[in-house]
């Protein structure tokens, strides 16, 4: 155990070279975990039949955010030479900065390192960067952060950043944009802690070119509904940390050029950002969904303040009453600890240490986001207070509970709390049968009751252990449920195959380079942007702000702006009755696009599953079959 200890102490402290080893070997080697690998089910025409881009693993159909919206944009900047506006998509153009963040060649790619990738090596190394430096720098700041919260405990750090970095409800929502928000929340917490204890020249240098580079990145993000939460939990974080290390504080009054630096960056950039961008962010603030949203909390119920019982058999089994996303959750043990926090504290004040300060902070955070989840605030108190944004309150709350789980393991190992045995008793006892009530009848149709059961004595044993002063079995069953649970999530695949091995993709993305016609894609929103991957300039891509100059085309009065004024993936179905519009769900809608409007679109080339030349003739429009697979035919528009 000794050795093993030694061992793991040589690997922290090389952690960075051996991080960046692998990156550039799992760059190498076009490793990422995309579920792309999900277009060979939809598309058959592979060229190579036996090529196969998972190697452990399987894709989510689940993840279509990701495989069929953010990773075809991505593709899609290749073709577009990476410019800030994109027609690839849009005939007014589309800001490719709110557009998942894709990459741009633009000075607010210095707050984006998980694209360079894409602006080095193109789509199929890029793919790769984004993945796997998402991946080992989110470990690499979690470690860090438990590094300080836990002032220097390895062990307890290299769980807790597991527990974090690894967390279901990360892994699950990877891609595009709610683990982005957390991973530049905790960077930032990270390096503006070093930024004023670093205590060698070459680490303020190192943590003052980083501190801003972290704050656009988080600004970038642009996810408000986690973005405020976190900002403020962040903030009270730093400052909590700073009181508590006030001794090793480092910055002097002559380091104030240091400030300046850091704000003279962040507001350049942010400041040519919104310059540059204001009028598209006036559409996407003002669009009906996601804009108009007010949130007033109270959409959570007391069962949500513990860890959802399904989250480790999500990778195994699909959940038939939601979806393996929204049901995933962080793993913690929030309200056990939430029970006994009354009598930590007090411990921890008597001792006159300074710890008292980061447990208060954490400990307010959660009272205040329960009392939003449960509760709720008046609508004018949560305009106020900017909270009508939050709609993921659940997700800050589960990120705070697992840094409150790991500082209450934390301090009690650090002052060996024990606990009277009828404390530890009635404690684990309550916290057993509240977990007990979080069965209902939905889990015990996903899985049977006797699993649950066994989970929740799971849970207790860890509660018990850890009041009982055991330092490491604890750590270890959490680590257990990391693994069985986030590990196996996201697939480990090479290459971008499924995409480009299709002589379909091969087709558009010739006829894309020699002509800039519109496509539009009939009776499907699978394919919109798959042909958007491939290159092609397309009617029926995602948008993320309305496309005004396109549906003033065939909507001129506007009539049907509370359909198309939103985040919209779009379904076009041509129809020879009048043009209309259905809204699917928020962030969905079908337009039933009448034969005669191709014509005001200018559409030149229609992708469909089905034969189109008989209604295409009744309508006078001449066409031309240029391209057939047995499944996908391509018309041009003559």
């Amino acid at each position: 155990m000794k050795n093993i200890g030694k061992l793991c102490n040589k690997l922290i402290d090389y952690r960075y070279v051996i991080f960046l080893i692998l990156f550039i070997l799992c760059v190498f080697f076009k490793l990422h975990g995309s579920s792309i690998g999900q277009y060979n089910n939809y598309i058959y025409d592979k060229l190579d039949k036996n090529a196969k881009e998972e190697i452990i693993g399987a894709s989510r159909a689940i993840r279509s955010d990701e495989y069929m919206v953010h990773t075809p944009y991505y593709f899609s900047q290749y073709y577009n030479n990476y410019k800030k506006y994109s027609k690839q998509m849009s005939y007014s153009g589309q800001n490719m900065i709110l557009g998942y963040n894709a990459p741009v060649k633009d000075i607010t790619t210095i707050g984006k390192p998980f694209t360079w990738g894409y602006l080095l090596f193109g789509n199929e190394y890029g793919l790769s960067w984004y993945w796997c430096s998402k991946l080992f720098l989110f470990i690499l700041v979690c470690f860090e952060l438990i590094m300080i919260l836990t002032k220097g405990n390895r062990f307890i750090s290299a769980i807790g950043g597991l527990l974090i970095s690894f967390a279901p409800t990360m892994q699950w929502w990877f891609v595009p944009h709610i683990t982005d928000v957390f991973f530049w929340a905790i960077a930032v917490t990270v390096v503006c802690y070093h930024f004023f204890v670093a205590n060698k020249t070459w680490k303020k240098v190192l943590f003052t070119i980083l501190l801003p580079c972290c704050a656009i990145g988080y600004c970038l993000a642009l996810f408000p509904s986690c973005q405020l939460p976190l900002a403020i939990f962040s903030l009270a974080l730093i400052i909590a940390f700073l009181i508590r290390d006030k001794k090793t504080i480092t910055f002097n009054k002559k380091e104030w050029y240091r400030i300046l630096f850091v704000l003279l960056l962040f507001l350049s950039v942010m400041s040519y950002f919104l310059i540059t961008s204001i009028n598209d962010l006036k559409l996407l603030l003002h669009t009906v969904y996601p804009g108009s949203r007010v949130s007033v909390g109270n959409d959570s119920v007391f069962v949500d303040m513990f860890t959802d019982l399904t989250t480790i058999f999500l990778p195994y089994k699909t959940i038939n009453y939601s979806n393996n996303c929204e049901a995933s959750t962080f793993i913690h043990l929030a309200p056990f600890f939430l029970m006994i926090y009354p009598i930590i504290i007090k411990i921890i004040k008597k001792k006159k240490d300074k710890d008292s300060y980061v447990g208060q902070v954490l400990f307010y955070a959660i009272i205040i986001e329960l009392f939003f989840m449960l509760i709720g605030f008046p609508k004018i108190v949560s305009k106020l207070t900017l909270f009508s944004y939050i709609n993921r309150m659940e997700l800050i709350y589960g990120y705070t509970s697992v840094v409150f789980t790991i500082w209450c393991i934390y301090v009690i190992q650090k002052y060996n709390i024990l606990l009277e045995k009828k404390v530890i008793l009635i404690s684990t006892s309550v916290f057993l049968i509240c977990y007990l009530t979080s069965i209902d009848t939905l889990k015990v149709e996903y899985v049977a009751m006797r699993y649950y059961i066994l989970e929740v004595l799971y849970f207790t044993l860890i509660c018990y252990l850890i009041l009982k002063g055991n330092k490491t079995i604890p750590l270890y069953m959490l680590l257990f449920l990391i693994v069985i649970a986030s590990f196996t999530i996201n697939p480990i695949s090479h290459g971008i195959s499924a995409i480009t091995n299709h002589k379909s993709y091969k087709f558009i993305s010739s006829r894309a380079q020699k002509d800039n016609g519109i496509w539009l894609i009939n009776g499907s929103s699978i394919y919109s942007n798959y042909v958007l991957s491939a290159g092609a300039r397309t009617v029926s891509a995602t948008n993320f702000y309305p496309d005004y100059k396109k549906w003033k085309l065939i909507d001129p009065d506007k009539k049907n702006d509370d359909y198309y004024n939103r985040y919209a993936n779009m379904t076009f179905n041509l129809t020879n009755d009048n043009t209309s519009f259905e809204l699917i769900a928020l962030d969905n809608i079908k337009v039933n696009l009448n034969y005669n409007d191709l014509e005001k679109l200018k559409i030149k080339y229609v992708f469909s599953l089905d034969e189109l030349e008989d209604e295409f003739n009744s309508n006078n429009i001449s066409n031309k079959r240029i391209y057939n697979d047995g499944q996908i035919i391509i018309y041009e528009i003559v």
